[in-house]
C-alpha cells in the first residue's frame, strides 16, 4: 500500500529515495537522472552510489559485530523510541528535492516519515509506501511512477514482473517434485532465528513450496527456537539473512550456530541454500521476481540453474559458501555498500537499557491477558500487549487485526481459549508455549510466544511484552 502525504502537483525533478526498493525502481523506470540523493542502503544500480547519501544507521555494523549483537542494538532502538538511523539534515536541505520517496513499513529496515518528521526536512513533499505483501510491492511500483509524472511506463514494468511470475508458475508446474510441495524454511535471520514474513511466503508458494515459520502474506516476521525449525523438517532450508551478503551471512552461521547445529542440519537431509539476502531476497522493488526464480531453484531440483543463480556470489549450497569463505573468498553485493559514518563523538547513543526488575505478572499471565482482551474484542488493547519493536513492525492495531483475522489459525486466538503448556524464563526474555485443542472443524494447533520484558505504557513498572509469534507445525 501507499500513499502521498501531500500531492504531487508536477513531474518532479529532483528526487531523494530513503528505500532501496524505491531507487531500484526509479532506474527500472528510465528515470535515474531525476534522483539526486540516496539512503544508505541504496547500493543497487551501480550508478546510485555516485549519488551523495543522507542517511547513516546509528550503530556501526560490520564483519566484527554479531547478528545477536545487531538484533539487541535494533530492538533497543525501537523500544526506546529512539531512530535507529540519522538523516543528514543539511546535506539533504543543500540538495533542494522537491521529492522524497519513504516507506512506513519497517522502523528497522529504513528511515521512516517519522525521522523526516523530526528532522529540518519535514516541508518536504513525500510519497510514502507500505510494501508487506506482494501485491503491495506492486501496487508501489505504480504509485512512484505516477509520482515521477509517467504511470504508463509503471504500468508496462508492473506487467512484465507478473508475466515472469506467471512463467514460473508454469515452470514449476512441471517440475516432478510439484507433485508434493516441498515444505521451504526461509530464514532471514540467524541469531535469534526468524522465519519469513510480509511477501516472502508468497514468492515460496509461486516458487512451488509451502513456506513454513512464517505468518499470512503481510504479517511480521516470527522468532522461532531451532528445536521448532528442527521439528518441522523442511525438505529445503534457504539462509536469506537480512542486508547480508553471501559470505557474510555463512560465517555469520557457522559463528552463532556451531557444528553442532550444523551437523544437526545436515542429519536432516534436507537441501541446504544460502542467498545474498541484501541483492536478492530482503526488498520489495522489481527484484522480488528475481527472489522468486532463485527460490524455484532452490526448491526444485530441475530448476537448478535454470535462472542462473545457483552456483553464483547470489545463489550457493551450504558447504560451497562455507568451502568460500574457508579460503577467504569474499562474495555478494556487500562489496559496493556505501562505508557506514561512525556517529559524530557529540552525539548521545541509545541510553536505554531493559529493566531488570522482573514484572509482577507472570509471561504466561500476559499471554492470557492479551488474548483475553483479543477475545473481548479489545483490539488496541491486545495491541498493546505487543512490544514496542513489534508495534512498529505492525504499523498499527488496525493491520494487526487485519492479519489475524485472515489467518486460520491465529483468528482461532480470538475465539476459543487456549491452554499454557510451559513458560521458561532468563533474564529479559521468556518463552511460552499454548495449544489451541483439536476440534471438529479443525485440528490442534501449538504456539510459542517470545516475550520481553518492557516498561508498561505511562507507568514505571514492567510488564511482559509480546515480542513474537510464531505457530510450530
Amino acid at each position: 500500500m501507499a500513499e502521498s502525504s501531500k500531492g504531487v502537483a508536477a513531474a518532479p525533478k529532483r528526487v531523494v529515495s530513503l528505500l532501496g526498493a524505491a531507487t531500484e525502481t526509479i532506474y527500472r523506470l528510465g528515470l535515474g537522472d531525476r534522483l539526486v540523493g540516496r539512503s544508505h542502503e541504496c547500493d543497487y544500480p551501480r550508478a546510485c552510489l555516485d549519488l551523495p547519501c543522507v542517511s547513516r544507521p546509528r550503530m556501526i555494523v560490520d564483519s566484527t559485530v554479531s547478528s545477536l549483537e545487531i538484533d539487541t542494538a535494533v530492538r533497543n532502538f525501537s523500544a526506546a523510541g529512539e531512530p535507529v538511523y540519522k538523516l543528514e539534515d543539511e546535506m539533504l536541505v543543500s540538495l533542494e528535492p522537491d521529492l522524497l520517496i519513504a516507506q512506513d513499513h519497517c522502523r528497522v529496515c529504513a528511515i521512516t516519515p517519522k525521522d523526516v518528521e523530526n528532522s529540518a526536512c519535514s516541508n518536504i513533499t513525500q510519497v510514502i509506501v507500505r510494501p508487506s505483501t506482494l501485491t503491495d510491492c506492486l501496487d508501489d511500483i505504480i504509485t512512484i511512477a505516477t509520482a515521477m509524472g509517467v504511470p504508463e511506463r509503471g504500468a508496462v514494468l508492473r506487467t512484465s514482473l507478473e508475466g515472469r511470475f506467471d512463467r514460473v508458475r508454469e515452470l514449476v508446474a512441471q517440475c516432478p517434485s510439484a507433485e508434493k510441495k516441498p515444505r521451504v524454511a526461509l530464514l532471514e535471520w540467524c541469531d535469534p532465528i526468524m522465519g519469513c514474513g510480509y511477501w516472502l511466503p508468497e514468492l515460496v508458494e509461486i516458487a512451488g513450496g509451502i513456506p513454513l515459520h512464517c505468518p499470512p502474506p503481510g504479517g511480521a516476521t516470527p522468532s522461532i527456537s531451532f528445536e521448532a525449525l528442527m521439528d518441522s523438517k523442511p525438505d529445503v532450508l534457504v539462509f536469506a539473512l537480512c542486508g547480508f551478503g553471501l559470505t557474510r551471512a555463512v560465517a555469520e552461521i557457522k559463528k552463532s550456530w556451531g557444528e553442532k547445529r550444523l551437523g544437526a542440519l545436515r542429519k536432516l537431509g534436507c537441501s541446504i541454500f544460502v542467498v545474498d539476502g541484501n541483492y536478492l531476497v530482503n526488498r520489495s522493488g522489481p527484484r522480488v521476481v528475481e527472489s522468486c526464480e532463485a527460490l524455484a531453484e532452490t526448491i526444485h531440483e530441475d530448476l537448478r540453474g535454470h535462472f542462473g543463480f545457483l552456483g553464483t556470489e547470489m545463489l550457493a549450497s551450504l558447504d560451497t559458501a562455507l568451502a568460500w569463505k574457508e579460503a577467504g573468498v569474499e562474495t555478494g553485493s556487500q562489496k559496493i555498500r556505501p562505508p557506514v559514518v561512525e556517529p559524530a563523538l557529540d552525539e548521545p547513543s541509545s541510553s536505554f537499557k531493559l529493566p531488570l526488575d522482573p514484572p509482577s505478572m507472570s509471561p504466561a499471565d500476559s499471554v492470557l491477558a492479551q488474548l483475553q482482551c483479543l477475545q473481548n474484542g479489545e483490539i488496541q488493547s491486545a495491541f498493546a500487549w505487543n512490544s514496542e519493536a513489534n508495534q512498529q513492525r505492525w504499523c498499527g492495531a488496525e493491520r494487526f487485526e487485519q492479519v489475524l483475522c485472515t489467518h486460520d489459525d491465529f483468528r482461532r486466538l480470538m475465539e476459543e481459549d487456549a491452554t499454557v503448556l510451559s513458560s521458561e524464563s532468563l533474564r529479559n526474555v521468556a518463552t511460552v508455549k499454548i495449544s489451541l485443542p483439536k476440534t471438529n472443524d479443525a485440528p490442534s494447533v501449538l504456539f510459542a510466544w517470545t516475550l520481553v520484558v518492557e516498561s508498561g505504557e505511562n507507568t514505571e513498572a514492567s510488564l511482559w511484552k509480546t515480542e513474537r509469534v510464531a505457530i510450530n507445525p
